[in-house]
């Protein structure tokens, strides 16, 4: 279980990553002041990706 937990904190530190590095770019299209839904977005694909993970390891583990 470890292991998702560090996947999906590897993804939250790679969008707040790119979040201080493109802040020219969100302002641009989401308006000053308006971070909650980019946020939300962020960790609902964030969660996404790590459980496509754990199905990926799911499958693996019953092939064997």
């Amino acid at each position: 279980m470890g292991r998702y937990v560090s996947i999906f904190l590897l993804a939250i530190l790679i969008t707040i990553v790119l979040g201080l590095a493109l802040p020219e770019l969100a302002i641009f299209i989401f308006g000053p002041g308006e971070y909650l839904i980019p946020i939300l977005l962020s960790l609902f694909a964030c969660f996404i990706i790590t459980q496509l993970f754990y199905i990926i390891g799911l499958l693996k583990k019953q092939s064997r």
